[in-house]
């Protein structure tokens, strides 16, 4: 009765789709900067799924 309620399974989950969108998106944009000759949006859209990857390793809303 004193322990605290289990979290909801949403915010991990959540966070673990975000990791694969990230790991999806990272190599598609590593070529695209790689075809492109250093394209700013490639640049910006890799360091948006690698931020997404981190976010999901860290998890800060899971348990």
């Amino acid at each position: 009765m004193l322990t605290r309620p289990h979290a909801t399974a949403e915010a991990g989950l959540g966070t673990t789709v975000l990791g694969v969108l990230g790991l999806v998106l990272l190599p598609i944009a590593l070529v695209g900067l790689l075809l492109s000759g250093g394209g700013l949006v490639w640049g910006i859209l890799a360091g948006l799924a690698a931020l997404a990857v981190l976010v999901a390793y860290i998890d800060p809303f899971g348990r």
